[in-house]
């Protein structure tokens, strides 16, 4: 068998990785492929014979560049031998938690030149790029600027979101400049401006969302203003000229004030041969007030109703849409609200010691190794390492405990958690841009950037809409004038059809349900990576979680003291703990810390000697204490006869038992365990409530599996399992048919983890799982696992409830804006009402979507 090595371009989240494992399974002679998207490279166990080229073709058949090989050459070897394919996705990695794994991600990083500054340094490490685009109404103008993006040279793709007025550009190996892009964005006509780092993205997002709610309510209040005199005399009838001077003059100037967007977007669109929503309300609008102004410029003879109403119209249709646009960018403000919620985390200021004295600076300008100091009461500005002080700090916002951490020289504080009560100097080790907090806003914007496939199958359809609305109100015009000989009943008609028509609520119908739920998510624990994430958790039919760390603890802990005659368990319990506490062992923890918990008085300890394989000898109160296995009882002549059923009995059910001697004295059993997680067994009900079958995959062996199985209620398992096991038994069920969630937290669970439609990693969990992984849970809490899926499902209904009333509204209103039922008795639409109609559409779709943030994932 042998082993093939292939460096892999262009992958950049965990679909990427499936992709390509997808890929690479499916030529003949492939046992396994591995694929890390960290080190951007595949490993490939394969029949011998099987060519390099065979694999390098399937890779770029799946989308993707393969680099120059530094081992072009298989490297044959036995798998048998103990190496297996995850070998090389988790060489030189270390276990740690999700804190270290997002604090630490962008020092993985190409560093920024030395004289580069704070500010400059998340951008400069950056693959992508995110753009402030301005100009956007409908879903038509987020086609237009995804193409005229994905047309620059040195641009591997574009993703562009409507609802937060943001394009993601994706680079290649050459890079496109920013400059280059805003000129591309401008040429679609539109307005582009590179976007701020992710510490910068709330206050950015905020400012523009802020701007335009204004914009839009100063539009308001004008049109209201205009449109109100206008209203008045129409429906007072009144004959005298002066009345039709002042309509006519109210209604231009609000034409021209309110209008003026409407109009501008319309020309821009048409110098680059191109339309969107705004060219149906500028065509729509500028008929009726046409119509209207003809009636007053032509005289006397020309003076009627319908000139008034047509002035009336023309009015009220901006002052309809306008309120429609306000009310929707309301809407979208509160549906972007989770990452200015976690931007308020950081404090605007951080105190900072230069020049001997103590000065508040921005945190972006702050540079690493810097001192600084937190005081009682305070949030920490940035990550850093603690060299004075002691205290405890509330890291709830990032693991969801509200249990205050301790900490002291040497422990890691990180940014947006509060300082409870000490003060703490601290050193710091990340700049603004690159803190946990950060990589926490950058992963939730990056989700509601993203698309989902039925997303991306209305922005096709959309694409064609604003065309064909064009269309079908010319051809409406022309049925009425030529067929019916009533024009004026065309024009209106026609008004109708143009206004009606809502390209918005399509636009808008997915991406303010990603927005809303992404949020949604950070505020519960749960950090989605991409908006496919949510489409395929909604999904799910299976649920296949590890059992160390994911179901269990993942640490050992103390579950029994079983004293032996004539012993006081707090004699033994105290004995162990006094020569434990000089151990390292990873053992010597729980007991250290059960005996502390009781309050016990420690004898003084010493000597301590390690026995490698049986356990630790030394002194405590005076005698000679063993505390191992009963090979190290043994050798000290202590005898363990009588208890040797029981210390193999606990040993086979997983658990681990220590003996403890004192002199030639067996004082008794200390018995540790992996024991199950609090809310595991509660995690694993919800799951099987939502009809999802759980299955139990565990390296270890099957009494051990059994007994965690039967402590969580999980009737379906696999115990004894390889790395490459797990991995194998997860293609298995998809190939199947089912679709699923794979939950895990160890290095060894990654392959599994790229394997599964679904990666849902622990927050404890290794970096490679975390990394591997489409949805992170930021605590150890599987509960989340459930609140998950919940959120998915219901948010897969809000986006067919919003995709369903968009499209229904346009396929029934716009026949009877045309006048199609008006033989059948059915009244035509009035361009006003229509605009009302059309203003409802949008609203209705955004407010649909903020249901999201009220619904129960309990």
């Amino acid at each position: 068998m042998a082993r093939i090595e292939i460096p892999i371009q262009g992958m950049t989240c965990s679909h990427c990785v499936r992709t390509v494992v997808d890929a690479l399974q499916k030529v003949e002679g492939v046992h396994s492929a591995s694929v890390s998207l960290a080190g951007q490279r595949a490993v490939v166990d394969v029949d011998d014979g099987v060519a390099r080229k065979d694999l390098v073709a399937a890779v770029v058949g799946a989308g993707y560049r393969v680099g120059k090989s530094d081992a072009p050459q298989p490297v044959t070897h036995s798998i048998a031998a103990g190496k297996t394919q995850s070998d090389t996705i988790t060489q030189h990695l270390e276990l740690g938690d999700l804190r270290r794994k997002l604090a630490s991600k962008a020092e993985a990083e190409t560093e920024p030149p030395p004289d580069a500054s704070p500010a400059d340094a998340w951008q400069a490490e950056q693959r992508g790029i995110v753009l402030n685009v301005e100009g956007m109404t409908c879903a038509s103008c987020v086609a237009r600027v995804e193409g005229a993006l994905a047309k620059v040279k040195g641009v591997r793709s574009a993703r562009v979101n409507l609802a937060t007025n943001q394009a993601t550009v994706e680079l290649a190996d050459k890079p496109a400049t920013i400059a280059e892009m805003v000129e591309a964005v401008e040429r679609a006509g539109y307005e582009a401006a590179a976007a701020g780092a992710a510490d910068e993205a709330g206050a950015e997002l905020a400012k523009r969302a802020g701007a335009e709610l204004a914009k839009w309510r100063r539009s308001l209040v004008i049109g209201v203003v205009l449109l109100a005199p206008i209203l008045v005399l129409h429906f007072a009838d009144l004959s005298h000229p002066a009345a039709r001077w002042v309509q006519f003059a109210c209604a231009t100037v609000l034409q021209v004030v309110v209008g003026w967007p409407f109009y501008l977007g319309a020309l821009r669109r048409a110098r680059y041969l191109s339309t969107n929503m705004d060219t149906l309300v500028a065509l729509g609008t500028l008929a009726a007030y046409g119509a209207g102004a003809y009636g007053v410029l032509g005289g006397a003879g020309h003076a009627s109703a319908g000139r008034q109403m047509y002035l009336m119209d023309a009015g009220m249709i901006l002052v309809f849409i306008t309120l429609g646009k306000y009310l929707e960018a309301r809407a979208k403000g509160r549906a972007s609200a989770a990452i200015s919620k976690l931007l308020d985390l950081a404090p605007p200021v951080a105190h900072v010691q230069r020049g001997g004295t103590l000065v508040d600076v921005p945190p972006r300008d702050v540079r690493v190794g810097e001192t600084l100091v937190v005081k009682p009461g305070e949030k920490v500005p940035l990550d850093a390492e603690v060299i004075r002080g002691t205290s405890s700090t509330d890291e709830s916002w990032l693991t969801g405990e509200s249990i205050p951490v301790d900490k002291q020289p040497g422990s890691e504080i990180l940014a947006g958690t509060v300082n409870i009560s000490g003060s703490l100097t601290a050193r710091v080790s990340r700049p603004a841009g690159r803190t946990a907090l950060a990589q926490v806003i950058e992963l939730v914007r990056h989700a509601q950037e993203s698309k989902t496939q039925i997303q991306r199958l209305a922005d096709r359809v959309v694409a064609w809409f604003v065309p064909i609305v064009l269309a079908v109100a010319l051809v409406t015009l022309l049925v009425w004038g030529a067929a019916a000989a009533n024009w004026l009943g065309g024009l209106a008609a026609m008004v109708a059809v143009l206004v009606v028509a809502c390209p918005c609520a399509l636009g808008l119908a997915t991406p303010t349900a990603i927005l809303v739920a992404s949020g949604r998510g950070a505020e519960m624990g749960v950090l989605i990576k991409e908006a496919h994430a949510l489409e395929t958790a909604g999904k799910v039919s299976v649920v296949v979680l590890d059992k160390t760390g994911t179901i269990t603890s993942g640490k050992p802990q103390l579950t029994r003291v079983l004293a032996a005659q004539g012993v006081v368990p707090d004699t033994l319990l105290a004995t162990a703990a006094a020569l434990e506490q000089l151990s390292q062992h990873p053992l010597a923890e729980p007991v250290v810390a059960a005996a502390r918990r009781e309050g016990l008085k420690l004898p003084p300890a010493g000597d301590l000697e390690v026995i490698p394989g049986q356990g630790i000898r030394g002194n405590a109160g005076g005698e000679v204490v063993h505390v191992g296995n009963e090979q190290l009882m043994s050798a000290a002549g202590v005898d363990v006869s009588r208890h040797l059923s029981l210390i193999k009995s606990t040993r086979a059910s997983g658990e681990t038992p220590l003996a403890v001697s004192s002199g030639k004295r067996l004082l008794g059993l200390i018995v540790l365990a992996d024991v199950v997680a609090p809310h595991s067994r509660e995690a694993v009900e919800r799951l099987q409530a939502l009809k999802v079958t759980v299955l139990l995959l565990s390296g270890d062996h099957r009494a051990i599996a059994e007994r965690v199985a039967r402590e969580v209620g999980i009737d379906h398992l696999r115990a004894e399992v390889l790395p490459q096991d797990k991995q194998l038994i997860v293609s298995n069920l998809r190939a199947s048919g089912e679709v699923v969630a794979m939950v895990g937290d160890g290095i060894n669970d990654a392959p599994a983890l790229a394997a599964a439609d679904l990666g849902i990693a622990i927050g404890s969990g290794s970096d490679v799982a975390v990394e591997a992984a489409d949805i992170v849970i930021t605590g150890d809490d599987l509960r989340s696992v459930a609140r998950t899926l919940l959120l998915s499902r219901a948010t897969l209904r809000t986006i067919r409830q919003n995709l369903g009333w968009a499209f229904l509204y346009n396929v029934l209103l716009i026949p009877v804006a045309a006048g199609v039922l008006v033989p059948m008795g059915v009244p035509q639409i009035p361009s006003y009402a229509a605009a009302a109609a059309m203003a409802l559409s949008s609203v209705s779709v955004v407010t649909n979507s903020l249901l999201l943030r009220r619904r129960t994932v309990e």
